[in-house]
């Protein structure tokens, strides 16, 4: 009896051993599935980083937010040549079509604390062989913000210093007197220009006071209504040169003809002034000009010339001068040719008297 009991605890122990190997191992298999996923067709892909920001290995990589792999690797690209970091990941082979070239890829944190992983944005397009080398963007760590927050509080910390110096427009708004003593006394003016203004002093209180510039501006609108009413419903020139279509059409051809006769005016005056016409060759030979002036010249030198001798002439004693100037010479000289006038005439009545012919 003794024996049959030592021999069932051995197997039961046994047993126990069996069981718990079997659940660590089923717990071990899950665990590493859903690590490595080694239960669905995987691709590898590189990315390229300047900071991977703690990134470890094995931590996900998700897609639009879908958990699609696994970084296998993380190790610089290429220590004697540059500091970028390269990423290995294994990634579903189906979601691997959804990153291209304009995929965002960057490394995001769990919470505020938590664990690291690599997120990407899926391109646009689907494609059946996709690149497997990509350039992910640095992210601005908690350190960065905190150094810029820093070089902030300095910079708010030196404006602050300068207001308090009395430096500058500000400063000089926070520590000179003379400022409140000014506003304190504009604010006193503007109290009383209000004051005034009330009461209805001055020129803008009487406008703001009085009803009387309110009664004109209403009797203005009024006449001004009257009169758009009847320049509306008259039969005058006004209200025909507003409805008149008529006359809309007589003007618009009026306009027409006189553009046309525009156009005539600039072919006339283009025609005149053509060198190929006679005044525009008046206007266009300087040749001709040139004779024009001499011409001119010459009549001009003939002219003083006739004056030089008709001045002689009045002022002389010569034949000339009596002619012109002794009235008996005129006298003598209008009977000499009356006289002569008589002969002709008496030789014209009476040529026998005067000339004889003979053949022998």
């Amino acid at each position: 009896m003794k024996r049959s009991n030592e021999i069932g605890w051995a197997q039961v122990r046994a047993g126990i051993f069996i069981v718990v190997v079997l659940v660590l191992t089923a717990v071990a298999i899950l665990l590493m599935g859903q690590k490595t996923k080694m239960f669905m067709r995987t691709s590898m892909i590189s990315i390229v980083m300047k900071n991977v920001v703690g990134l470890k290995v094995g931590a996900p990589v998700w897609l639009a937010g879908v958990d699609i792999g696994v970084v296998r690797e993380v190790t610089f690209e290429d220590a004697e040549h540059s500091n970028r970091v390269l990423i290995v990941a294994d990634v579903d082979t189906d979601a691997h079509r959804k990153i291209g070239a304009d995929s965002i890829i960057t490394i995001k944190t769990r919470g505020l604390m938590g664990e690291k992983y690599v997120d990407i944005l899926p391109s646009a397009t689907y494609q059946k062989n996709p690149p497997t080398s990509f350039v992910g963007q640095s992210v601005h760590t908690l350190d960065d913000v905190a150094q810029k927050a820093g070089v902030t509080f300095e910079r708010i910390n030196q404006v602050v210093d300068t207001i308090q110096s009395g430096n500058g427009t500000l400063g000089k708004l926070a520590r000179d007197p003379q400022l409140y003593i000014n506003a304190v006394q504009l604010t006193t003016e503007l109290q009383q220009l209000a004051t005034s203004l009330n009461r209805g002093q001055g020129t803008v209180g009487r406008l703001i006071k009085s009803p009387e510039p309110y009664d004109r501006l209403v009797k203005i609108l009024e006449r001004a209504d009257r009169m758009l009413l009847e320049v509306q419903t008259a039969d005058g020139s006004l209200n025909k040169l507003i409805h008149d279509k008529e006359l809309y059409t007589k003007l618009v051809t009026l306009a027409d003809k006189s553009n046309q006769a525009a156009s005539d005016v600039r072919e006339l005056n283009r025609r005149l002034t053509s060198k190929d016409s006679t005044l525009g060759m008046l206007i266009n030979d300087k040749e001709l000009y040139q004779k024009g002036v001499t011409l001119l010249s010459r009549a001009d030198t003939s002219m003083r010339e006739l004056e030089g001798l008709l001045r002689k002439i009045k002022e002389g004693d010569g034949t000339a001068a009596r002619l012109v100037n002794d009235r008996d010479v005129y006298d003598k000289l209008y009977r000499v040719v009356d006289q002569l006038n008589l002969l002709v005439e008496d030789v014209r009545r009476n040529p026998s008297r005067y000339i004889r012919f003979s053949l022998f």
